[in-house]
């Protein structure tokens, strides 16, 4: 291995030579291009990636600047996402809010009808308004209006529940930090 081995008369004609010069030509100029269709292609996704960037972070300052909670649960109830207005109520951080976590800032009186009116609206994809009573961090309550929407995805199964919480008449107040 790694020794030539001579072949007296096999040396390659000058065709020979020409053609896969030709062919190492083509397969460079193809390289070539391939390489500069997949640099296109990443800058395009560079170019979507940086505009859903600012949609998001529209998005996100749109929701932390509305006077009412939002929040995002899973097909069991449990809440995955809350918004700061959550943090500006009851002093707490959002992530005290997660999972079951709602419950205890809940009115212990509102908690069973708000798990029901939730699971029906969950399982039948038809909001179910209610009211509820919050705790704030002056260990008062504030009474809310709870709504959302069922999000589907393309064949109808159930992906997510975003709700809202929204301060009664005479109770905006209570969002303002």
């Amino acid at each position: 291995m790694g020794r030539e081995i001579e072949r007296p008369g096999l040396s390659p004609s000058s065709e020979e030579l020409d053609f896969v010069r030709k062919a190492v030509d083509h397969v460079r100029i193809r390289s070539e291009a391939a390489l500069t269709r997949k640099e296109s292609e990443i800058r395009r996704l560079r170019a979507e990636v940086e505009c859903l960037q600012i949609i998001k972070q529209r998005f996100e300052s749109i929701v932390e600047a509305v006077p009412v909670i939002i929040f995002a649960c899973n097909s069991k109830g449990d809440v995955t996402y809350i918004n700061n207005s959550f943090t500006r109520l009851t002093g707490r951080p959002p992530e005290d809010a997660l999972g079951a976590g709602w419950q205890s800032f809940t009115h212990p009186e509102d908690v069973a009808n708000i798990k029901s009116a939730l699971a029906l609206a969950i399982q039948s994809g038809v909001p179910r308004g209610a009211l509820m009573r919050m705790l704030q961090r002056d260990g008062a309550y504030a009474t809310f209006s709870a709504t959302g929407a069922a999000v589907r995805d393309g064949n109808g199964k159930f992906l997510e529940w975003y709700g809202m919480l929204i301060p009664q008449p005479g109770q905006l107040h209570v969002l303002s930090g």
